[in-house]
């Protein structure tokens, strides 16, 4: 994904919801320790370590410490933090914009030549980490108390055969996005049913105001209609049986699902040429009040909320609404815990890596919230909340009521699975295939073997 998802399971009212290179050798931390030092110079070399500092790489696709991207703005209040807390610890941060991170890390890990802490998404995404050993296992450290700080369920998407490779920092969920002046205009409902959904629509259209900005030239936005789609449907423990392949995606349910995307497009809900809009365009368009919804994660509530924003004020934020025949229900979500920081497995001075590490993953998730980007995945006092973001509060209270969590299918899936989806979404959205065919393509390219 591009942005801060680019995108944040047991939630509740006590963590209100509100998601260049490094030098070479930089996959090893500088030690100022010599497991060789004789007896004869330990004291000497003792005094000398403590006036040295330990140097520890980091990856991130947080490129831009300008962003007012509440994932932006809470990835570099954590790393500040960090250093201010360990003054002996120089972390040398490195950010990649985009869809250049994914190039790079994946590049580094082939020549194993991974920094010290990189961020990853999890699923598929850091299957190959693993599957390569390039990724430390954490369990041992976080049996210091560290697993009892968190949310519950948080780190299912971090977790492989067994073994835990990641922290949490925050959870995130697409929310839908309403412009409520513009759906005075048009006279139309805030919808919380599929009919309604329907009428404002045509309401809007009628108005020749865009119903929703999608940005499908990216591809991922239009995953994120599908994904929801999906879960009202099916649920979200058909959905991730389906991406885990202990299930199949051409079922009933999934390919009505297709239908009701289907008629979306055909009922022009995002606009007259959806694939030629980009992210940025549609977040361009709601936030100039060209379009009345937006289905995003809650990494824009900064960019709604800003000074300079045109709708601030006139946006609210609503469940997705159910629909009707479907096996999912209203406090099912698209989201959870899937961003993290993974060490690599050769790092030196590992305990102390360790402590740097759990520090900035805890603050990060506490700053993300304060930033109105989605809530902590850490238990405990957020600080001065009074501040929050109004959308975060609201995306919060929503959300509290959750019961199960469906992750961003292009982070769940490996690669070339993620490429396949696209493909075939892309082909469907195109009007190139039918419900039918794009469940069935889905089930054949991404998982044949149900």
């Amino acid at each position: 994904m591009k942005q801060w998802m680019k995108r944040f399971m047991g939630l509740s009212l006590a963590v209100l919801m509100t998601s260049s290179l490094a030098a070479c050798g930089g996959n090893n931390s500088t030690s100022s320790n010599n497991s060789n030092t004789s007896s004869d110079s330990s004291n000497t070399d003792s005094a000398k370590d403590k006036n040295e500092k330990i140097k520890i790489t980091m990856w991130s696709q947080f490129s831009d410490p300008n962003s007012k991207d509440g994932g932006f703005i809470g990835f570099y209040k954590a790393l500040e933090a960090t250093k201010a807390k360990f003054p002996d610890v120089v972390i040398e941060h490195s950010g990649f914009g985009g869809e250049a991170y994914k190039t790079k890390i994946k590049t580094a890990s082939a020549a194993d030549e991974l920094p010290d802490i990189f961020f990853s998404w999890g699923g598929g995404f850091a299957q190959p980490f693993i599957a390569g050993g390039r990724a430390l296992p954490l369990d041992d450290l976080a049996a210091d108390g560290t697993l009892d700080k968190l949310v519950p369920g948080t780190t299912a998407n971090f977790t492989y055969d067994n073994k835990l490779y990641g922290l949490p920092t925050n959870i995130a969920t697409a929310n839908l996005y309403v412009n409520t002046e513009l759906f005075q205009a048009a006279g139309a409902k805030i919808p919380t049913t599929w009919d309604e959904l329907m009428s404002a629509i045509k309401a809007l259209n009628a108005k020749k105001i865009t119903p929703i900005a999608l940005g499908a030239k990216d591809r991922w936005p239009a995953m994120f209609w599908n994904s929801i789609l999906d879960i009202r449907m099916g649920g979200v423990e058909a959905v991730n049986a389906a991406l885990t392949k202990k299930g199949s995606f051409d079922t009933p349910e999934f390919v009505e699902a297709s239908r009701k995307y289907k008629e979306l497009l055909d009922a022009k809900a995002f606009g007259a040429n959806p694939l030629g809009t980009s992210y940025d365009d549609s977040i361009g368009m709601f936030l100039t009040g060209k379009a009345a919804m937006l289905y995003m994660g809650a990494w824009v509530n900064g960019q709604i909320d800003a000074a300079d924003s045109q709708v601030k004020g006139k946006i609210d934020v609503v469940k997705f609404p159910e629909i009707p025949g479907g096996k999912g229900s209203v406090d099912e979500w698209h989201g959870g815990s899937g961003e993290t920081f993974m060490i690599n497995a050769k790092v030196e001075n590992k305990d102390r890596v360790w402590e740097v590490y759990k520090y900035f993953m805890e603050t990060m998730g506490k700053e993300v919230y304060l930033a109105g980007s989605g809530s902590s995945a850490w238990k405990g006092e957020m600080g001065d909340t009074s501040k929050v973001d109004p959308l975060a509060v609201k995306i919060g209270e929503l959300s509290s009521t959750g019961t199960a969590f469906s992750y961003w299918w292009d982070q769940m899936l490996s690669g070339n699975e993620t490429e396949s989806m696209f493909g075939s979404l892309m082909k469907f959205t195109a009007g190139k295939s039918s419900p039918e065919e794009f469940n069935k393509e889905l089930q054949s390219k991404i998982n044949p073997g149900q």
